[in-house]
């Protein structure tokens, strides 16, 4: 069985030979190291697992854990500290400090590569263990973090989406989206990742209409596409008088390179 596991800055599948309840502390084996996470949800899609979900946090580690989540505090404040004094560009998100002390996990954000070396220089002083500086994507800690979208829904990325591409504003002009970044972005400020969804449908359809911009010559005279509703099929049309008029794509034909309205018979 596979579940979502949280840690300080990304969720991943793990696997897990009991059934382990929501929301609770677990132990997990990740790369011959261990570490504690929150588990989120089952998984019911073939994925590849990142580690082993070994059993619960008992009570009578909750002490050790409580230890354990200070150290974590601690180190994440002092690494903010330490960003700061590098004027490193990248944002520090969470901090995990392994079961046994082996390791401190930093995640952090960053729009470009960053030179991080004199910080795991400081960190490795300090704490005198291996330090590991994991970059993760705005996407993969929105999916963390979880909330709710423009829909009214749980986010895409904190619930069934597992593939995090990245979104083109090529996926809103094709659907011929009014580009407005606050109505077509989602909390992490990228491209919202359901303008990917049907993509591919409107990138097919929009062959039978005429792009924005083109002429198309009517009974009146020569008008101007403004928007196409591609769903149904319906095109708005504005004329030198700036009047508009809506037209559906079955009174269009093509002729050689121009678009032209047929006159309905009386």
């Amino acid at each position: 069985m596979l579940y979502y596991v949280r840690f300080a800055g990304i969720k991943y599948p793990m696997e897990s030979s009991f059934t382990p309840k929501s929301k609770e502390l677990v132990l997990c084996k990740i790369n011959g190291e261990h570490f504690v996470g929150l588990v989120e949800e089952k998984i019911h899609t073939e994925i590849e697992s990142k580690g082993k979900i070994l059993r619960p946090i008992y009570d009578s580690e909750k002490e050790k854990l409580k230890e354990m989540r200070k150290a974590e505090n601690q180190a994440y404040q002092f690494c903010n500290e330490a960003i700061k004094h590098h004027n490193l560009p990248m944002k520090l998100v969470g901090v995990n400090k392994e079961w046994e002390g082996k390791r401190y996990k930093f995640y952090f954000l960053a729009n470009k590569r960053v030179d991080f070396r004199e910080l795991v220089r400081d960190l490795k002083d300090k704490f005198g263990v291996t330090i590991e500086l994991r970059h993760i994507g705005i996407r993969d800690y929105a999916g963390c973090l979880g909330g709710v979208g423009l829909c009214g829904r749980d986010l895409c990325c904190g619930t069934f989406l597992r593939e995090k591409q990245s979104i083109q504003l090529e996926a809103a002009r094709d659907q011929d989206i009014y580009v407005n970044p606050s109505k077509i972005s989602g909390p992490c400020g990228r491209l919202l990742c359901c303008l990917a969804y049907e993509h591919e449908f409107y990138k097919k359809a929009q062959e039978e209409f005429p792009d924005r911009g083109e002429k198309i010559m009517t009974e009146r005279g020569t008008s101007t596409v403004l928007h196409r509703n591609i769903i149904k099929k319906v095109l708005t049309i504005s004329y030198e008088d700036e009047t508009q008029e809506e037209i559906t794509l079955s009174e269009l034909r093509r002729k050689g390179e121009k678009w032209v309205k047929i006159t309905k018979q009386k």
